[in-house]
């Protein structure tokens, strides 16, 4: 990884390490044919711990503008990839429902889906967001729709998990630590829904997203009360 020493080199750093120890306990506790993780839960392990450095962060910011920039990385990290990537995901169903219909995808087809699925996805017919009609090919250069069909979704459910299972361990503890090394260790050896609960988190229900929607609000008043106090 490149070291531009500032904080989005560490935030990397701790990711990619969330990485490893993803790999380093599958390894160890499961036979090679196991050791293997999925997609789906590939991407908790790495943001739970940029969850867990950014709440350590803000912790022991020196200053407001510190915590201010902390706070406000991480909740546009929530909005570009719980938000973002949900809509890519959306998008690429739009264009297999053209598809089943029998209509030919042409470029412009294509980009008046994404530019009409953006618009909606930012509330640009109720004025909340202006989106610029340059926008509507924004599709062609963003890699993951050429190398591999339809799974940006799961970024976004891996962050929401993420941010669920890190919120548990900051409230409950050691607890909460073990049955997320469930996942860890986990490898291959079940379905990655079953491992999220065998984590302490039941996949099906609303937990996860109710904890995470409940952090993003937390981080919005917290970013509110510093800008009051600076009017």
């Amino acid at each position: 990884m490149n070291w531009t020493d500032d904080y989005e080199s560490v935030s990397t750093l701790i990711h990619e390490t969330g990485h490893t120890m993803h790999s380093y306990f599958s390894n160890k506790n499961q036979p090679f044919v196991d050791s293997q993780y999925p997609i789906f839960v590939a991407e908790i392990a790495s943001t739970v711990n940029e969850t867990l450095l950014n709440n350590y962060m803000v912790l022991h910011a020196k200053s407001d503008d510190e915590k201010l920039f902390l706070l406000g990385t991480y909740l546009d990290n929530l909005r570009t990839t719980i938000f973002r990537q949900t809509s890519f995901a959306e998008f690429e169903l739009d264009l297999h429902k053209l598809i089943e219909k029998g209509e030919p995808l042409t470029g412009e087809s294509i980009s008046k889906v994404y530019y009409d699925n953006v618009k909606k996805y930012y509330g640009n017919d109720e004025g909340v967001c202006t989106v610029d009609p340059y926008v509507a090919y924004e599709w062609a250069f963003i890699p993951h729709f050429e190398n591999s069909t339809y799974y940006v979704y799961q970024y976004a459910t891996s962050l929401i998990y993420a941010t669920a299972f890190a919120e548990k361990i900051l409230k409950e503890g050691q607890p909460a630590v073990d049955k997320y090394y469930n996942i860890l260790k986990g490898g291959s050896s079940d379905y990655p829904l079953e491992l999220i609960k065998k984590a302490g988190i039941d996949p099906l229900s609303s937990e996860a997203f109710d904890l995470t929607i409940a952090k993003m609000n937390k981080v919005m008043d917290q970013m509110e009360e510093i800008l009051n106090k600076k009017k």
